[in-house]
């Protein structure tokens, strides 16, 4: 039992540490590629690929860390991470930046191997709980990294904020490496889970498991393409020197922006906002959806109206974005946008839950990560794209009028999980 917690505490601190490292990084990747001469899209892609990679890369560690242990693969993507930061810190180019995350990418991975050790350690009973862990560590990343980025960046620039973010890396480093021991059972077989496109076809083809799992990729698609073109946004509509005209330039490159003080101010002003989100929704996740939900025995299709009133909040945030005043007039639509998120993501992930077959769990929950990853390489690059051809309010509007339908389709998720609740009961 004791080294079990101090297993869990190791990998709390693990993906903590991670998640603050790519927080810090998010919403400052814009105004970095923005001064080495990256168009909106191409910013976009800058974000995108990192998806891209951490998809393709987390089925291989898991089936890398089955065969050869846990410990091991969260050394080996360790040490790509920290080299990864300490090459965005010193990059001097854009391609210097896209290496820099593609590395951090396939390292970036190693989640889907932190959640295979607190697997390994917990009984079925204690799973959930287990789980939860690494929740709490993503939503203390999510809170933390984009405010120190903000502080960073603002202080001395990309340099600071790699050497920072390497720094928490070269610390993960050491507490695996001295207190994380092997997890992995000789013999036991893998999850079975990979994310794998059988395995989605299968997951679509379960009723409110189906619709689920769209609902998500809508959303999250929608939703990265704010956070892609969110720092380029505001570093041309909303500095106090005054706003920063876009420049002429094809689809990838524009002239470069090199006037510091301006990143410095974009750096601390997309810092401060990100930072907002990431309270309010830990504050909405953590205590407000629980007590609304009403835990077991609530009644059916509860999680369902939530993920709606989630949809309806979050598209009125994204199509007030590209027309607020001023910066000050940002907090409260970026409020918007933290509490609509803070109810559909974990609603949905409950109702993928509860309506999967418990022998299919695994796999299910593997599609629907898959959906959010997939939603999360579509979503900046689309941004950035319509931001570059159509202009900055492109994006918003888009991405409002795809939440939109997201939330039309939650009404009829309601009923579903109504009869379908109501069809469980009468079984009973």
């Amino acid at each position: 039992m004791v080294r079990r917690a101090a297993s869990l505490r190791v990998v709390f601190g693990i993906v903590a540490l991670d998640l603050i490292g790519f927080g810090i990084l998010i919403p400052q990747l814009g105004v970095y590629g923005v001064r080495f001469g990256a168009s909106p899209f191409t910013v976009g892609l800058l974000i995108s690929v990192f998806s891209l990679m951490q998809l393709v890369s987390a089925p291989i560690l898991g089936r890398l860390s089955d065969r050869y242990g846990r410990r091991p693969v969260l050394l080996v993507s360790q040490v790509g991470s920290l080299l990864a930061y300490l090459l965005f810190a010193f990059a001097q180019s854009l391609p210097l930046l896209f290496l820099a995350r593609v590395i951090d990418g396939i390292s970036g991975g190693n989640i889907s191997t932190a959640q295979a050790v607190v697997a390994d350690i917990t009984t079925p009973k204690d799973r959930a709980r287990g789980m939860g862990v690494i929740g709490a560590a993503f939503g203390l990343g999510f809170v933390l990294g984009p405010a120190l980025g903000g502080f960073l960046g603002a202080w001395g620039g990309n340099l600071a904020i790699g050497l920072f973010a390497a720094g928490l890396v070269a610390i993960n480093l050491t507490g695996t490496y001295f207190y994380l021991p092997e997890t992995r059972v000789e013999g036991r077989p893998g999850e079975g889970h990979a994310r794998t496109l059988k395995g989605a076809t299968l997951a679509m083809s379960l009723p409110v498991v189906g619709r689920c799992l769209v609902l998500m990729l809508v959303f999250t698609t929608a939703f990265a393409q704010m956070e892609g073109t969110f720092s380029v946004y505001l570093l041309t509509r909303f500095l106090s020197s005054g706003p920063v005209p876009l420049q002429e330039g094809g689809l990838f490159l524009r002239a470069a922006v090199t006037d510091l003080d301006v990143l410095r101010e974009a750096s601390l002003r997309s810092g401060w906002l990100f930072a907002a989100i990431g309270v309010i929704s830990a504050a909405v996740q953590g205590g407000l959806v629980r007590r609304l939900t009403g835990g077991p025995g609530s009644a059916p299709g509860r999680e369902a109206l939530l993920a709606t009133v989630g949809f309806g909040l979050t598209a009125a945030g994204l199509a007030l974005l590209p027309v607020a005043p001023d910066y000050a007039w940002l907090f409260p639509v970026m409020g918007l946008l933290a509490v609509g998120s803070a109810l559909v993501t974990p609603c949905l992930s409950a109702l993928v839950s509860l309506h999967a077959p418990p022998e299919r769990l695994g796999a299910v929950l593997g599609a629907y990560q898959a959906f959010g990853s997939l939603g999360r390489i579509l979503g900046p690059a689309l941004g950035g794209w319509l931001f570059t051809r159509l202009g900055p309010a492109a994006p918003y509007g888009t991405a409002a009028g795809m939440v939109a339908m997201a939330g039309l389709l939650g009404l009829s998720l309601v009923a579903q999980t109504r009869m379908a609740g109501a069809g469980a009961e009468q079984r009973s």
